[in-house]
């Protein structure tokens, strides 16, 4: 079994340094008016990053093909771009993104809450994208980016394909959420 990729020089290359000077910023405005831009514009096979922020998990971006849900919605991932109040950015024409097959590889666990990292996922549905934020954890035993699981109590998550830690972003403090509640068991 090949584990995933983990670690992470090159990710810089991956991704413009304006998009990753918005993990080491504090909040800024949603920019409505290149979101309504590149809605007008985008179309099923297009590749797009959108950048989220969310209560739950921390702001986040996701890169991957556009392809068209339920109801004709245009999504990323699992974001649909045209009804999400969380999206603080869409940009459309980047570079499809790839795993770091050259990466060290890590135990998750070496991962706490709070480290940004980029992690590649390749699924059926989704085919390949990327999602680049901070890893959030909670009274669980998952580890994930955004709502994407990336460990599960130490084992890489199936769809993963590489995990990138991006020791050189200077996460913001206000972009990376509190620690998960989990609902308890009912039967506990």
């Amino acid at each position: 079994m090949r584990l995933p990729d983990v670690g992470g020089r090159g990710y810089s290359e991956h991704m413009d340094e304006k998009a990753l000077d918005i993990f080491s910023a504090a909040r800024a405005r949603r920019d409505v008016a290149r979101i309504r831009e590149a809605l007008a514009e985008v179309s099923a096979g297009d590749v797009a990053r959108v950048i989220v922020r969310s209560p739950r998990y921390g702001l986040y971006a996701l890169e991957g093909t556009v392809r068209i849900g339920v109801g004709g919605q245009p999504l990323v991932g699992d974001v649909i771009l045209a009804t999400s109040s969380e999206i603080q950015r869409i940009d459309l024409g980047i570079e499809p993104p790839q795993p770091a097959l050259e990466a060290d590889v890590v135990d998750p666990s070496t991962l706490p809450h709070g480290t940004p990292v980029r992690v590649t996922f390749l699924t059926p549905t989704h085919q390949t994208f990327a999602l680049t934020g901070p890893i959030t954890a909670g009274n669980d035993r998952f580890l994930l980016v955004g709502s994407w699981i990336v460990a599960d109590d130490r084992a890489i998550a199936p769809r993963v394909q590489s995990i990138e830690r991006l020791d050189d972003v200077d996460l913001h403090e206000v972009n990376v959420p509190p620690l998960r509640s989990v609902l308890a068991d009912a039967d506990a």
